[in-house]
């Protein structure tokens, strides 16, 4: 990384900026403290918005990755949040006489001396800045800068259960007065605003409030496990509820049927999707927001938890050009998320990719996709049905629910298309049986089908706190572990990255089987699941629960983790 005297020498060289304007610069932020980039905007010496790379190549300057780890709190201290926030520089770490930090803006190698002169540490001669990425910064700054918010929102929840405190609100909010009112009142915004940006700091993926007799429950749902939060007090209960049911666009007064509706935000940048269903219940409306993050949305197969061997047989499904591809589970086991990465892969320009889902999720450029409606006729079947006639080279239908639906998607696979399709099963063989059971032609399930799998979510050991441990006897026959045989087992231990659960996101496990002869000739012989199961575990299949085990083996997951998603193996 070039010191603060080259990067001067390099910008006088290739006459970016002359020494007295960088120096009327650095006096100018001495006096206002204002990040240095902005002052070069100011004055025209540099574009508004993100710095180019060739800038960065002017300058000699290479970004790096940063190693993951845990940043002392002795070391965040040497800047005051507000100023790391401002100038996106964030204490990295402290040598016996040189003071390193990271940013992702170049420009403030050339303010050195002013964050030197911030951190007021005795002994400190030098200061090293390392440029890295924009997501690094990011990401840095969230974990530990984001924290200001929660604590609002938790002292905030304190004040408002308070006897004393009215929060500005109505004082008895149990009178038939205006809901819309009191859903813009200035606490109950931040409040639910709070609640939101909370929910997207913890990785939740729902928000649930569900008013009890005596209390307002709120919980997240944090890599499938819900995790209660400091609730709002009973006595404003009407009024979250109603400011939802407000930005959802939700009839305010219609209490006694379910709605639906949907909040679209933009928080920290990333644009923002909250789903948010109501049910009534005796103590009061029950409200769920599903929270889609469509910075996060599409990721690719290598991300999910494929194995190696499992990858490629998914890939050799994905070659097909012709067939119906299945993938079963239950909901929220993360079908759709495998389908869209599919989808991706094979979102290439000399293919026509169609879908129809209830509802469309996520939009993917270059795909057409068609949310069904069943109130104006809009059906799986129906959009199937049109869609044969788009000329697709790849279909995907949201979910083969009923007998017309799966009789056009087998037969729209028997002609030539690339279908894909979820259904709700326990396993993979289970597929085959299922649409037997849906009233489907054997011959006609035998020869349309080229690929099922199953699968799975389980949390994922935080990689910041999980502890490598010897198995004992019993852990070993469960694992089938055998004489010999390297292993890396861990257990949970909980820290700040992780919110002290020990987990950290979730990974697939799967068992994925391509259909052959003998699998074809059971099918028409309509035999049962089991007789399936061992024939695709004869052809190469690995069940879940085996698969979960290797992950265990891995230091990926834990033993409880794949016993609780697919059960005690017999």
């Amino acid at each position: 990384m070039p010191t603060k005297r080259e990067i001067i020498s390099i910008i006088q060289h290739v006459g970016l900026w002359d020494r007295k304007s960088i120096d009327s610069a650095l006096e100018e932020q001495e006096k206002t403290g204002q990040p240095l980039r902005e002052i070069f905007q100011n004055r025209g010496m540099l574009p508004f918005g993100e710095i180019g790379a060739s800038f960065y190549f002017q300058l000699g300057i290479i970004q790096r990755e940063l190693p993951a780890r845990e940043i002392p709190s002795e070391i965040l201290g040497i800047l005051p949040p507000k100023v790391a926030k401002t100038h996106r520089i964030i204490p990295w770490e402290k040598r016996p006489d040189t003071l390193v930090f990271v940013t992702d803006d170049p420009i403030n190698i050339l303010a050195a001396d002013y964050f030197k002169k911030l951190a007021n540490i005795e002994g400190i001669k030098n200061v090293e800045i390392i440029v890295t990425f924009k997501e690094e910064i990011d990401q840095l700054i969230g974990k530990y800068y984001g924290q200001d918010e929660m604590e609002d929102l938790t002292a905030m929840l304190q004040e408002a259960s308070s006897a004393t405190i009215d929060m500005d609100l109505p004082n008895s909010l149990e009178l038939e007065e205006d809901e819309e009112t009191l859903a813009l009142q200035a606490p109950v915004v931040k409040i639910v605003n709070l609640i939101f940006v909370e929910a997207l700091r913890r990785r939740a993926s729902d928000i649930h409030l569900e008013p009890l007799e005596k209390k307002f429950r709120v919980r997240f749902r944090i890599d499938g496990v819900l995790y209660e939060i400091v609730s709002p007090p009973k006595r404003i209960e009407r009024a979250v509820i109603a400011r939802i049911k407000l930005m959802s666009k939700m009839d305010i007064a219609e209490k006694r049927l379910p709605q639906d509706g949907r909040i679209m935000l933009d928080i920290g940048g990333r644009p923002i999707d909250f789903r948010v269903s109501t049910l009534p219940g005796i103590y009061g409306e029950s409200v769920v927001l599903r929270i889609l993050d469509k910075t996060k949305m599409l990721i690719g197969l290598d991300k999910l938890g494929f194995l190696p061997d499992d990858l490629e047989k998914w890939n050799t499904i994905l070659k097909f050009t012709g067939g119906l591809v299945l993938v079963t589970g239950p909901t929220g086991s993360g079908k759709t998320t495998t389908l869209y990465a599919s989808l991706q892969k094979l979102n290439t320009i000399d293919r026509k990719l169609m879908t129809v889902e209830e509802p469309v999720e996520y939009q993917i450029p270059g795909i057409n996709q068609t949310p069904v409606n069943p109130e104006i006729g809009l059906t799986f079947a129906n959009v199937l049905r049109a869609f044969l006639r788009q000329s697709p080279d790849v279909i995907l239908v949201g979910e083969i629910r009923d007998k017309e639906t799966a009789d056009i998607a087998l037969r729209a696979a028997l002609t030539g298309h690339l279908v894909f399709s979820t259904l709700h099963t326990n396993d993979a063989p289970s597929a085959i049986t299922r649409l037997i059971d849906l009233g489907m032609p054997p011959f006609l399930v035998a020869s349309s089908v080229q690929g099922v799998m199953a699968q799975r979510l389980v949390r994922v050991l935080c990689p910041f706190c999980k502890e490598k441990i010897e198995p004992d006897e019993e852990l070993k026959i469960a694992l089938k572990i055998k004489e010999g045989e390297e292993l890396n087992v861990c257990r949970p231990k909980g820290c700040n990255e992780c919110g002290f659960t020990g987990f950290f996101g979730r990974i697939g496990i799967f068992e994925i089987f391509i259909m052959n002869d003998e699998l074809r000739e059971l099918t028409l012989r309509r035999v049962s699941a089991d007789e399936l199961r061992k024939a695709a575990e004869k052809g190469g299949m690995r069940s879940m629960y085996d698969d979960g085990i290797l992950k265990v083996k891995m230091g990926l997951t834990t033993l409880d983790e794949v016993i609780s998603v697919t059960g005690q193996e017999e």
